[in-house]
């Protein structure tokens, strides 16, 4: 593939500055998987607007990530994008020293630490501004769980040997009720994080916006590992490449060398589909066909039934968040709620037919269990493998 020779030559400079033999090695090798990750080709795609000729703020506009999804944007249908500043590459560079957390993790959160860095000089958002904003959130987490969780307890919140718990798992397959029975454990959620700090954006989902919601999960999660907190990082309801920047379950070195002691913990899909199946699922495009639109006529009956289930759980989630807007319901700041695109959850449901595997996998049974206590009772039991070392 070609590569853009502007990025290999600021990662270069990052891998001299800071003396990283990793990432050094890995810029070397044009057909090497940096260059196809969606953190690179959206740093890429910066840089490439600032060296072009022109207004760079109007080049921003057309950045895209690999998705083709305008990093800058708030609604690009509308015209609307969040670009307060140029960026400037070599500042930013020098920046990332600020933020040397990255430096003990992988290649990879390096880069995605630079952009993170890149996407605040253009929007203008402060980066440790974010970062408090986040601690304070975890602060008030923590002391809303000790009040109102039995399952926590003061005299164990923290431990010398922390656990990172990853649930992995589409929507409704039991993250949620699982998390409620892990006593003495923070919630690292991206929908959390992202809520608390754009809600004025929508959120609005686009790159710049995630970019940033992750830097503060990535550093918060760090940070509170670094205090013997056990952390729940829930965001990552997806297929290996997706998750591997974490989990490290492709072992290229773009993903090795991260510290954490981890646990695996899949939920097992709501229904089973064979290999076809999830095939069949990927091929239908819910942006350009509305979920009621879609010919059924070839679909299995289990790709049927995920259908339904989507199509319920946007009925759902859009009842909830009227409720919310009108006033009749409350958002409860520690479990956000809000509308997330049919084709989003349909991402998610496909891609959490991807089993991790190993020793540090506890698995949860697909178990439809109507009384509270029993099911209460189900997941405890898991719960207690997960915090299992």
């Amino acid at each position: 593939m070609t590569v853009h020779e502007g990025t290999r030559k600021i990662f270069s400079l990052i891998a001299d500055r800071y003396k990283l033999p990793s990432l050094a090695q890995i810029i070397k090798n044009d057909d090497h998987i940096v260059w196809k990750k969606d953190v690179t080709i959206c740093v890429a795609n910066i840089l490439k607007a600032v060296e072009a000729e022109g207004e760079t703020r109007e080049l921003l506009k057309e950045a895209k990530n690999m998705y083709n999804g305008p990093i800058f944007a708030i609604n690009a249908q509308e015209g609307k994008y969040l670009i307060e500043a140029e960026p400037n590459p070599e500042k930013a560079v020098e920046d990332l020293g600020k933020f040397d957390f990255c430096f003990k993790l992988s290649p990879y959160h390096v880069i995605n630490t630079y952009l993170a860095i890149l996407v605040a000089q253009v929007t203008a958002q402060d980066l440790n501004t974010l970062l408090k904003k986040g601690e304070e959130h975890m602060e008030a987490f923590i002391a809303a769980a000790l009040r109102d969780n039995p399952n926590w307890k003061k005299d164990s919140l923290t431990t010398d040997k922390p656990l990172l718990i990853i649930p992995i798992g589409a929507a409704g397959c039991g993250k949620s009720t699982f998390y409620q029975e892990l006593g003495n454990v923070v919630n690292a959620s991206c929908d959390n994080i992202r809520y608390m700090l754009f809600k004025d954006f929508g959120p609005c989902f686009a790159p710049w916006e995630s970019t940033l919601a992750w830097f503060v999960v990535n550093r918060l999660t760090d940070v509170y590992l670094s205090r013997g907190y056990n952390v729940f990082y829930n965001g990552v309801n997806t297929d290996l490449e997706y998750r591997s920047p974490i989990t490290m379950e492709n072992p290229d070195p773009l993903y090795a060398g991260i510290p954490y002691n981890m646990k695996l913990v899949y939920f097992e899909p709501t229904v089973s589909l064979t290999v076809d199946e999830v095939n069949q699922l990927k091929s239908i495009n819910l942006w350009a066909n509305p979920l009621d639109k879609v010919d059924r006529s070839g679909l299995s009956q289990n790709v049927c039934k995920i259908l339904d289930l989507i199509q319920r759980n946007t009925e759902r989630t859009m009842e909830r968040t009227k409720a919310i807007r009108e006033g009749k319901a409350e958002q409860d700041p520690f479990d956000i709620l809000y509308p997330v695109p049919p084709a989003i959850v349909k991402m998610f449901m496909e891609q959490s037919f991807s089993k991790p595997e190993g020793p540090k996998v506890v698995v949860v049974p697909r178990k439809e269990i109507p009384d509270a206590a029993e099911r209460a009772a189900f997941y405890r039991e898991y719960a207690e493998k997960a915090l299992t070392q």
